[in-house]
This record gives C-alpha cells, sequence and structure tokens, in this order.
C-alpha cells in the first residue's frame, strides 16, 4: 500500500513538472531539454526511476526467488547499508566526477548488488535443508547465476575498456566492485553445484568441506588482488583510499588465516598411516574390544 502511494505520488510529480515545462517551452526537444537542465527536474525524474527500479527489482524478485525469508530480508538491509556507506565514502576520493552518471551507475549497482546477496542466502540456505521442488529451485538458480555473471562480466569489461582509452575515471570503484561481486558469484556458484552433488547422492558427502575450504581460499586470494589493484590505482591517481582499508586488511587477514590453517591440516595429516598403523587382531583380542570414539 506504501509503494502505491509512493509511485501515485512520483508519477503525479513528474507529469505536472512535465506539463509545466511543457507549457512554457511548448516544444518537446525544448521540454526534455528544461527537464534535465534544473536540479529539480532532475530530482523528479531521478525519483521516478528509483520508483520504476523498486517495481522492477520486486518482479525480479518474485521470478527468482518468490518469497524473501525474514533473515534475507534482515539481511539485505544491514548491507545494503554498508554499500550506501562506504560509497559515500569513496565519493570523497572521486568527488570531481560526482555527476548524475555517476549516481546512475550507483544505483545500478546497488540494484546487481541486491540480487547477489539473495542468491547466496538462498545457496546457504540449501546447505541447511533441502528446496521442496528442486528442479523449479535449480532452474531459477542456474538462470539467475547465468544473468548475473552476464551482467558482472560485461560491465568489468566495459569499465576496464573505458579506463584503457580514457584514463581514470569513477569506474575504476566500478569496476574494482564488479569483479567483486563476479568472485563471490563465482563462490556461489561452486557451492550450489556441490550442494546439488549431495542432495543427488542421497547421502552425506564427506569430502565436501575440504573443497568447500579451497574454494574460500581461492575466492579470499581473488578478492585480495582486487583489493591490492584498486589500492594501488588509487593511491597512483587520487590518493589515499581511507574506506577500504579496513576492507583490505580483513581480506588479508582471511587470506592468511585460512592459507595457515591448510598448512597445519597437511602437517597434522603427514604419514598418518606410518604414525598410526592399522590395529591387527591380536592387539583388539588384548583389549576390550569397546571403540572410544564410536
Amino acid at each position: 500500500m506504501r509503494l502505491l502511494a509512493y509511485g501515485l505520488m512520483s508519477s503525479g510529480v513528474l507529469l505536472a513538472h512535465v506539463v509545466h515545462i511543457w507549457r512554457q517551452r511548448g516544444f518537446f526537444f525544448a521540454t526534455c531539454i528544461g527537464l534535465t537542465n534544473h536540479n529539480f527536474g532532475l530530482l523528479v525524474i531521478m525519483n521516478f526511476c528509483l520508483f520504476c527500479s523498486i517495481i522492477v527489482g520486486r518482479m525480479l524478485q518474485r521470478l527468482f526467488f518468490g518469497k524473501l525469508r525474514a533473515l534475507e530480508v534482515e539481511h539485505l538491509y544491514e548491507r545494503a547499508w554498508f554499500a550506501v556507506t562506504e560509497t559515500c565514502l569513496a565519493m570523497t576520493i572521486f568527488r570531481n566526477d560526482f555527476n548524475v552518471s555517476f549516481v546512475s551507475h550507483f544505483g545500478f549497482l546497488l540494484f546487481i548488488k541486491i540480487f547477489h546477496w539473495i542468491l547466496q542466502d538462498r545457496i546457504d540456505f540449501m546447505e541447511q535443508q533441502v528446496p521442496a521442488s528442486l528442479r523449479r529451485f535449480w532452474v531459477r538458480s542456474g538462470s539467475l547465476i547465468a544473468l548475473l555473471a552476464y551482467v558482472d562480466v560485461s560491465l568489468l569489461m566495459h569499465a576496464s575498456n573505458y579506463t584503457m582509452l580514457h584514463g581514470p575515471s569513477m569506474l575504476i570503484i566500478f569496476g574494482f566492485e564488479y569483479s567483486l561481486l563476479l568472485t563471490h558469484l563465482m563462490t556461489s556458484t561452486t557451492k550450489f553445484i556441490f550442494h546439488t552433488i549431495e542432495i543427488r547422492r542421497q547421502e552425506p558427502w564427506d569430502e565436501k568441506r575440504y573443497y568447500l575450504f579451497y574454494v574460500d581460499l581461492i575466492a579470499d586470494f581473488l578478492k585480495l588482488g582486487a583489493y591490492m589493484v584498486f589500492f594501488a590505482l588509487v593511491v597512483h591517481y587520487y590518493g589515499l583510499p581511507l574506506h577500504i582499508i579496513r576492507d583490505l586488511y580483513m581480506t588479508f587477514r582471511s587470506f592468511v588465516q585460512r592459507w595457515r590453517d591448510l598448512v597445519q591440516y597437511r602437517q597434522a595429516t603427514a604419514n598418518m598411516n606410518a604414525r598410526y598403523p592399522t590395529a591387527t587382531r591380536a592387539e583388539l583380542e588384548a583389549t576390550d574390544g569397546v571403540c572410544i570414539i564410536c
């Protein structure tokens, strides 16, 4: 009901502003120029675009996910708040490039991020509870993964090509964000495949946790590489990006911790057969035959 009221208000304000400009100019082209030459007109148009984005987002959400769980909605609010905060901090570095194009890029980035976040939560929930309709879940998730991968790769290539042709600009931060989204998408896709294999096996898959550990290790390495490249570019062309120092440190710490866990695991499991040989029949008969582990 609130969305309907917001939509009616946004449409009414836009229509009234268009009629007002039309009466002043009298021509279509002049009216279009008048709509974009004033700050109030741009604000009205962007507000209407926001309403249209919400409608499209709701439709895509119903198509790919159905009804969201309460936990997913809570995660959306938390992540969206942090995303907006980080972008506001990044705007201090790219303040010379702040314009309508920047706001449009940020709005579309946040729109895409929302579907990445929901997909990640759905795949994590897939490990806890098998979906009621597996085939529909696979079709929905597979289609969304393909769509998001196409969008991420396309916009990452666009940002890279524009930067190489025209030099550094605000597209550096958006290219960096889409590279992170692509890394998260590859991680979620791999987990989706592993969970699907385990469901089809209809029995616990003990080796899956080791594979997932390697997936997370590779993902941390790729994210660390993206952070280091972005940090170096921004420092070279703009200045010290304070807003990503914490994320860079946390990613580096996560990668180092996972690498240490891997090394310790390798050391602990080395020569297991030689250090702990299989008990013989005579050794078993010499005891009470009760396994303290089982």
